[in-house]
């Protein structure tokens, strides 16, 4: 490799360790023989949140569903008790909210304190949903599916153009879809047929995307060969976050691709042989990964947890960590860059907070 490239790619990738702000856990789900793997986590405000997830005995077997709500920014944690396992959350404000589980569609209208079902779907079928606003929503999911509602989930419409991209449907994912605001949309899946992510090498697949610039009225559907799977995609105004995930015999476990949204160009951001990012988040001017180190790529439990952020995407700074925060699977979420949260697969929820050590030079 020339050496002008290895200096170009030594600072792309490049970790520093200047903490200015640190994570601490703010609670652990701690009950003998259980552990609680959270699904999903919203905090619509610096105030409320809400964590779901389900609660499994020392055999790995569902016991229970529940919801993690907050109202005072995190001191104190309430239990609601749900009646099916949750994949997704999308809240439109404080109140406001939906909740996708492996069977329906349901909504909250108090910060996740009761919940009432819309609609139901076949197992699995929904894996997420969008509000524009009360009425105005969408959802995606399994088999090229993307729905529309025009009275906040009660009817839900097909959409026909979700089946323009190429591939069976039958192995055809949408997973992802983000707004930039009322307008301009974005809606991405994989097309994954059996063996694609298995055996001694990753072949590419599909990667089928919508995109609407005109709140949903249209779409333009189009496909890529690509490897790996999207696992996350998050939008901030001009720009954009595209996670994806490779296999096993990949070379690196994930990558992350800044999205210009205005000409749909996309840049490599990071990636790493050693390091799983599997939660990111966006704002104006900043970003974050959620980042994991397996022990192995094929047993990823209870892996190192990292928080990087990054106000260029070149330089990426490693934040400080409670050295108790393990896990395979972290989501981040918040409304803004001072108030971000993450929750574990392992039954963890952990806040940013100013590194006290920093603050006091």
């Amino acid at each position: 490799m020339p050496r002008w490239l290895q200096v170009v790619l030594a600072a792309a990738f490049a970790v520093s360790l200047a903490w200015a702000q640190e994570w601490q856990v703010a609670y652990s789900h701690s009950v003998p023989r259980e552990s609680l793997v959270f699904a999903d986590v919203a905090f619509p405000s610096a105030e409320r949140g809400v964590a779901v997830g389900v609660i499994r005995d020392n055999q790995g077997r569902d016991m229970q569903a529940v919801a993690l709500l907050t109202s005072d920014g995190g001191k104190i944690w309430n239990q609601v008790t749900l009646e099916e396992s949750p994949l997704s959350l999308f809240f439109l404000d404080d109140a406001r909210g939906w909740m996708v589980t492996v069977q329906g569609i349901w909504k909250t209208e108090d910060s996740g304190l009761s919940w009432t079902r819309l609609s139901r779907h076949a197992q699995n079928s929904i894996e997420r949903v969008w509000f524009l606003d009360s009425m105005h929503g969408f959802a995606v999911g399994r088999e090229k599916t993307v729905l529309e509602t025009r009275n906040g989930g009660v009817r839900w419409d097909a959409i026909p153009e979700a089946a323009e991209p190429t591939g069976n449907p039958a192995f055809t994912t949408y997973t992802q879809i983000a707004f930039v605001d009322g307008q301009r949309g974005l809606i991405v899946g994989s097309n994954t047929p059996p063996g694609s992510v298995k055996g001694p090498r990753q072949v590419p697949t599909l990667t089928v995307l919508l995109q609407t610039l005109n709140g949903g009225v249209g779409w333009a559907g189009a496909d890529m060969p690509l490897f790996g799977q999207v696992s996350a995609l998050k939008l901030a105004r001009s720009e954009g976050l595209i996670l994806f995930t490779y296999a096993d015999t990949f070379e690196v476990p994930s990558e992350v691709y800044r999205l210009e949204v205005r000409t749909g160009s996309t840049t490599s951001v990071f990636k790493q042989k050693d390091r799983l990012v599997t939660g990111m988040a966006l704002f104006t001017g900043q970003a974050f990964l959620a980042v994991t180190e397996p022990k192995a790529r094929a047993n990823p439990e209870r892996g190192k947890l990292r928080m990087l952020s990054t106000t260029d995407f070149v330089k990426w700074t490693e934040m400080k960590v409670d050295k108790r925060a393990v896990g395979a699977r972290v989501l981040l979420a918040g409304p803004d860059a001072e108030h971000l949260w993450a929750a574990t697969d392992t039954g963890m929820l952990l806040k940013m907070v100013p590194d006290k050590k920093v603050d006091k030079k």
